[in-house]
């Protein structure tokens, strides 16, 4: 018997507590591989106990019993001689059975494959070994659907025998204690996307994270089971779960705000909560302003007091309309939850005020640098999530934008972590118009996988085409023969049922509106804005890039007379300190409470500003832009009924490109300048036929037809730069559609970096986050003494991350074109910690040019105008500077 297989199957119970999962702050072995699994394995088994039990069936064993088991098994491989020797205290004092001591450092380190491969050894009849997918995930990346260890083509493990047979005592361990292996695959319905797999591994990476909190549990162990249960209840409290289960009220009673406004359902809401009375996928298109928003609350508060979901995401386009509808929500929560302790609703930038007390730390102390930045990534992960964005999508109510919940679907790092926050919930995906063919070929995916999940969807939109509509309800696996033109229309299908009679509420019409399409000069523009404001009236021009938003300030700000009427600018590219003090100033200026005389004023946006966001506007001149998107901008126009306006009647006009002169198709691109780069060319001009010639819009009577008008087969007698036009557009569908479904295959895809929007968006003029700051200086160890723009100062660590160090580098975050910036821009370690994901940083002087370093650079910021550059900028169709939808 060789000294590998001496020790098999003879290995005491308490030889486990020898190895080390965790290291203490001074290096020397800490809490052991057995209890660390041990409190994961019951974090796990307190997480079930607030799922929803139409989720808990998806789980392997009875009652998602095996979950906690495989939970509890995600670091036994952390028993291996490859992992154990990372401690050198460890291998000194540790009897270990003869080897050839030079061979260790050739030894499997990666714990996570071990701990897969360990289970797929495993006798088939003991185990299904796909579960051990999940297991072996847990730092997020899969593995592979079937890995081992040895041979030629996989990690060689030194003392194979000898650390199995730890590993099989360590399970035989935990088996008594939470339950047997899972025998039976995941379920056969869920074999095209293995949502059923992947929700397990979003739930074991949460109680790793929840167990590895050295808040809770501390690195040098020594909790009984009993302290150990309370922790994780503890801690799940502490985080939010379970989130509070909302109780029936009525509609008035849900949104009562408590200034005496009687809250009524109209028609639209009325119709909403008739049509989701049980799980399942509702589709409501109304007009803008027609309180889509309560209606699909009020719709889930029914599902969540019935027992049936246990908690709501709601997901919009951009991050300013996230965190306006926090505002409107966390109301309704305050009205509805049955326990207002229990209130944890977050959004994008919740972690920058919460006290969740986060202690996590690197497993070990790395002695080389791939060690070092292989467990600072392991940390860093598991704390973005607890402190960035990610959290509103653990949280039971949350909203944020779109793209965290399309991470779910596409591979990126702990895409299931996002799946398995999404689980059980309502979801409400707001102004699902506004996304292209990338994008939105991703929400279908998505709610195909929110279906598996058994979340129940609630899709809004004011501009929403037959066809989109009937492409969502097949997602969903509805198929809608009806397809009724009707409009308003409410659209239902519960899960595993056909669609059911849609509902046309009856909507009055609105006060005709007052068109102008046509082309009008710049200069023409101003000078109406300019009397309007001078008159009283609030006015708004919608550009459609950020450059000629920060232009047309520039030149109005330069024409008005001083201290007549005021002039502001939005746009994304403010630091976020700065952009959120403008977007409560001019969303307090043009809101529903605003004044119906007195001093006029100008407002210059871009698209932050058309979707979700209730401010009333006099008048409105908009850039060309698609229908649906033209639309959208209307209904920023006389929102609310006042008694008193400086305007008549309510006007908008739309400024056509010159195309007298464009035949074929680069002349009309070049005709429609900086906008054919944010929109289709060929939408923009066949968005031109619809609108021209009319001299009033009448709302919401001319929604439907005008929208398909918009997207309706091209006739055949169009130009032919039109139709090379539209060949263009079909064949670079057929590419995003392509590209998007790639993304979606996330098993044996490379999982790239967690990055923020990563996947979700059509790839466009790169942008970095860039931190600006008045200055900074290092101290010999790396730590930071910073200066922000506002003359604050703060601290921060280049090795102990802190929640005020993060708020600090956040609030004064914006992202700028790539091309304003160095080839190799400064990330310093400081910033990599605590700031955004690939984030450089820039001090700007009192003039505000910004420099890198030492080295000046061709990036301005001020603090009217944001971000921009000097020079002109000459692009080609593919490196465009500007050619994002602004958010």
């Amino acid at each position: 018997m060789d000294d590998q297989t001496a020790h098999s199957m003879s290995v005491p119970r308490e030889a486990n507590t020898s190895f080390w999962a965790k290291t203490t702050p001074s290096g020397q072995p800490g809490i052991s591989v057995r209890e660390h699994c041990f409190n994961v394995g019951l974090v796990a088994r307190e997480i079930l106990t607030a799922l929803p039990p139409r989720v808990i069936e998806m789980l392997p064993g009875t009652q998602g019993q095996a979950t906690t088991l495989l939970a509890a098994l995600h670091d036994v491989g952390k028993i291996t001689l490859g992992f154990q020797t990372k401690c050198p205290t460890w291998l000194a004092t540790e009897d270990l059975p003869a080897c050839n001591r030079g061979h260790i450092t050739l030894s499997v380190s990666d714990h996570a494959f071990v701990s897969q491969a360990f289970l797929q050894s495993l006798p088939v009849s003991d185990f299904s070994p796909l579960w051990a997918v999940a297991v072996g995930a847990h730092h997020g990346r899969p593995k592979g659907r079937k890995v081992q260890l040895g041979g030629s083509r996989n990690p060689i493990e030194v003392l194979p025998s000898w650390a199995n047979d730890h590993r099989l005592a360590l399970l035989h361990e935990l088996e008594a204690v939470f339950g047997p292996l899972p025998t039976t695959p995941p379920q056969p319905r869920f074999v095209g996307n293995l949502s059923d797999l992947w929700l397990l591994a979003g739930l074991i990476t949460m109680a790793d994270w929840i167990g590895s909190n050295e808040s809770w549990f501390p690195p040098t162990g020594g909790l009984t089971p009993e302290q150990a249960t309370e922790q994780a209840r503890a801690a799940l409290r502490q985080i939010g779960w379970p989130g509070g289960r909302l109780r029936r009220t009525t509609f008035g009673a849900a949104f009562d705000s408590g200034d005496a406004t009687d809250f009524v359902p109209n028609a639209i809401q009325d119709a909403v909560a008739d049509a989701m009375r049980r799980p399942g996928v509702v589709v409501v298109e109304g007009p803008m302003g027609c309180g889509k928003t309560e209606a699909a609350l009020f719709a889930a508060q029914q599902l969540i007091a019935e027992g049936h979901q246990h908690g709501i995401y709601f997901a919009l386009p951009t991050q300013l309309t996230s965190n306006r509808i926090y505002r409107r929500i966390e109301q309704f929560l305050r009205n509805s939850l049955s326990d207002d302790a229990s209130l944890r609703l977050a959004h994008g930038s919740a972690w920058l005020e919460d006290d969740f007390d986060l202690r996590l730390t690197p497993t070990y102390r790395p002695r080389n640098t791939s060690d070092a930045e292989e467990t600072v990534e392991s940390v860093r992960e598991a704390r973005s999530w607890f402190a960035s964005g990610k959290r509103a999508l653990l949280a039971p109510y949350g909203v944020g934008t779109i793209d965290q919940a399309l991470q779910a679907v596409v591979a990126v790092k702990h895409f299931f972590v996002r799946r398995f926050a999404l689980a059980g919930k309502v979801i409400i995906i707001d102004e699902i118009h506004s996304y292209d063919i990338y994008t939105g070929t991703l929400v279908t995916a998505l709610i195909r996988e929110l279906v598996n999940l058994q979340c129940s969807v609630i899709i809004l939109s004011a501009t929403l085409t037959t066809d989109r509509r009937r492409e969502l309800l097949a997602a969903a696996g509805a198929t809608d023969t009806e397809s009724s033109a009707a409009y308003p229309l409410i659209t239902s299908a519960p899960i595993g049922a056909p669609v059911l009679p849609s509902i046309a509420p009856e909507w009055p019409d609105r006060a005709p509106i007052t068109l102008r399409a046509e082309v009008i000069t710049e200069s023409s523009v101003i000078a109406e804005l300019i009397d309007r404001a001078e008159d009283g009236q609030c006015v708004m021009w919608i550009r459609n890039t950020v450059i000629e938003a920060q232009q047309a300030f520039r030149a109005i700000a330069g024409s008005i007379r001083e201290g007549t009427v005021r002039v502001g600018l939005l746009h994304s590219r403010f630091p976020f300190a700065r952009r959120a003090q403008l977007e409560d100033e001019w969303l307090e200026r043009l809101g529903k409470t605003r004044a119906g005389r007195g001093p006029g004023s100008i407002l210059i946006a871009t698209q932050v500003v058309e979707q979700s966001v209730d401010i009333d506007l006099d008048f409105i001149v908009s850039d060309l832009a698609p229908t649906d998107m033209l639309l959208q901008r209307v209904g920023r126009l006389w929102r609310h009924e006042r008694g008193l306006r400086a305007a008549s009647v309510p006007e908008f006009w739309i400024r056509y490109p010159d195309l007298a002169e464009g035949t074929d198709a680069r002349a009309l691109k070049k005709a429609l300048g900086r906008s054919a780069r944010v929109y289709a060319p060929y939408v923009l001009l066949r968005t031109t036929l619809v609108w021209q010639g009319r001299e009033s819009l009448r709302l919401p009577v001319d929604i439907r037809p005008m929208l398909e008008a918009t997207y309706a087969a091209p006739a055949s007698d169009e130009p032919d730069g039109w139709k090379e036009l539209h060949a263009e557009l079909e064949a670079e569908k057929r590419e995003l559609i392509g590209n998007a479904e790639a993304m979606t295959r996330v098993l044996g895809s490379p999982m790239l970096d967690d990055g923020e929007e990563i996947l979700t968006r059509r790839r466009g003029a790169p942008v970095i986050p860039v931190t600006i700051l008045r200055s900074f200086s290092e101290d010999g160890a790396g730590n930071v003494t910073a200066t922000a723009l506002d003359g604050s100062q703060a601290h921060i660590s280049a090795y102990d991350w802190r929640r005020e160090s993060a708020r600090f580098t956040h609030q004064w975050t914006v992202r700028a074109p790539r091309w304003m910036l160095p080839a190799q821009p400064l990330r310093p370690r400081w910033l990599s910690l605590h700031g955004a994901f690939g984030a450089t940083v820039v001090t700007v002087g009192d003039d505000g040019r910004c420099q890198s370093v030492d080295t000046a650079i061709d990036l301005h910021y001020d603090a009217h105008l944001g971000v921009y550059a000097s020079r002109p900028t000459n692009t080609t169709p593919r490196q465009a500077d500007d050619d994002e939808f602004d958010s």
